[in-house]
């Protein structure tokens, strides 16, 4: 076996590559055009290959870890889906824009592949501390790690990683401007004086909200009907079952307290099964009882 994965955070990747390409003008992802898809990716596996020295090793694939609204992929995300060797992992977005569930599952995955022994190196790009524990795992599994952060200090953009996951990665890459210029570009919306803004090509629509109570204004919660509890508690059962074993500890005796590291793949792995939408607080708090439930001692 001597094969690896590339993890590519696209947050991170692309806040960082629009505050390069535009000179700090912008941090809208919607400022930024990919204009070679199938260019980027091939940087990211060059820039890979030369931090783990990777030249005789196999890829296996590229994850590319993205939040997606209700409305679906856009058209930048169908763009680098159609790139060969490239798997699209969808987190979601809330309501401020944020993407939400990605770093929860780049830990999911990672594990995952370890466990299988499907890869003896990673490279991630992402600046999230909350990987760390990832990172620690898949180390112990004997796979080595290399991170890529996305700076350019010329244009006073910093790499903004964690000292968590530079600290405990086997070795850390860079990519600048001269990787970033010939596939991405600063395309800002043109406006019309007097006209609308306009959109974007690779905008997303926001999400409708909530329905809302007519009295006070406020998102009526959904209620947590039968048919959901049957679901998430099968989703849980199956999420236990996919672990082998590897829940020890999971649980802390005098707190009853989830890991969070677990408790984050918990719920994504539920937010996944139901496939409609984030969970509402009462389905975390339900999921999380069914997981103390049905935890072996």
């Amino acid at each position: 076996m001597h094969r690896y994965v590339v993890m590519v955070d696209a947050g991170y990747l692309l806040r960082q590559s629009i505050e390069i390409v535009s000179r700090r003008a912008s941090t809208k992802r919607a400022d930024l055009e990919i204009n070679d898809p199938a260019g980027l990716i091939k940087v990211l596996l060059s820039k890979a290959s030369a931090a783990l020295d990777l030249a005789d090793k196999e890829l296996l694939r590229v994850y590319w870890y993205d939040g997606v609204f209700s409305s679906g992929l856009s058209q930048q995300q169908r763009a680098l889906v159609e790139v060969d060797d490239v798997q699209f992992r969808a987190g979601t977005v809330n309501g401020k824009g944020q993407q939400k569930g990605v770093d929860s599952l780049i830990v999911t995955d990672l594990i995952e592949l370890t466990t299988h022994h499907a890869v003896c190196d990673a490279v991630l790009v992402t600046g999230d501390g909350d990987l760390a524990v990832g990172i620690e795992i898949a180390q112990k599994r004997g796979v080595r790690i290399a991170v890529l952060g996305v700076e350019d200090l010329a244009a006073g953009v910093v790499h903004h990683q964690s000292w968590e996951v530079t600290s405990r990665a086997d070795r850390v890459g860079r990519l600048g401007a001269s990787d970033l210029a010939p596939v991405v570009k600063f395309n800002p919306p043109k406006t019309v004086p007097g006209a609308a803004p306009a959109v974007p090509v690779n905008s997303q629509p926001t999400p409708p909200g909530p329905p809302t109570s007519a009295a006070s204004g406020a998102a009526a919660p959904r209620q947590l009907t039968a048919s959901d509890q049957t679901a998430i508690k099968a989703a849980v059962v199956a999420y236990v079952a996919q672990q082998s074993g590897q829940l020890g500890n999971a649980v802390d005796a005098a707190t009853s307290r989830i890991n969070p590291l677990i408790d984050r793949a918990l719920i994504h792995h539920v937010f996944q099964s139901l496939a409609r939408g984030q969970l509402t607080n009462a389905e975390k708090i339900y999921a999380r009882s069914q997981f103390r439930a049905v935890l072996p001692p």
